[in-house]
């Protein structure tokens, strides 16, 4: 089977949102130095001095650019870097799914998963226990490459999450008997039209 996910990508994302909470407490710390100084320097001015209001302006514009900067770094870079971390984790300790489908097409919009761009290899499954064919995407992340599968070539994946883990391509295509063969051509062509 190809693997889509290396142990280095979880690794990598590891590290990754390792060095942005590093980055984080960095600028904490920094804030919370310069905050101290500014309050060392407006308790050491004299009583009556103009350099007081000046000190509470600089003071309060530092505070306003840390809130800021806090909700923005933590509100979109650490918030997708951290859902990026989840979804490889995931995919390495979570339940896996094994399935044997049809390839019909690559749908390459982009589709959000847990905070994740996504694109899709639309695949055509039989459910056994509806006992007919239906439409099933699965998902890549958008950072991998999309695998190269050839229409209508019978597919074996693992996903976790509906996200693919690895597929393996099979030589020959699966027998139907003749109640699924007509169930399969009417899904095709309401599959095909769309």
């Amino acid at each position: 089977m190809t693997e889509v996910f290396a142990k280095q990508d979880l690794i990598s994302a590891e590290k990754q949102r390792k060095k942005v909470l590093i980055i984080y407490f960095i600028t904490l710390a920094v804030f919370l130095v310069a905050s101290v100084l500014f309050v060392i320097w407006n308790s050491n001015l004299p009583y009556k001095s103009n350099l007081i209001y000046l000190v509470k302006v600089l003071h309060y514009l530092l505070v306003a650019l840390y809130i800021g900067f806090t909700f923005v770094y933590f509100g979109i870079i650490y918030k997708r870097i951290n859902r990026y971390y989840k979804l490889i984790n995931n995919v390495f300790t979570g339940i896996k799914e094994e399935n044997t489908a049809e390839f019909i097409k690559t749908d390459l919009s982009t589709t959000d998963k847990d905070g994740v761009d996504c694109h899709s290899l639309v695949f055509l499954e039989y459910n056994k226990y509806k006992k007919d064919f239906f439409e099933r995407k699965v998902l890549v992340l958008a950072e991998k490459p999309i695998p190269e599968i050839e229409k209508n070539s019978y597919v074996k994946f693992i996903t976790q999450g509906n996200v693919l883990v690895s597929y393996e391509i099979l030589p020959e295509k699966i027998v139907l008997t003749e109640d699924l063969k007509i169930k399969y051509d009417k899904k095709m062509k309401t599959l095909l039209s769309k």
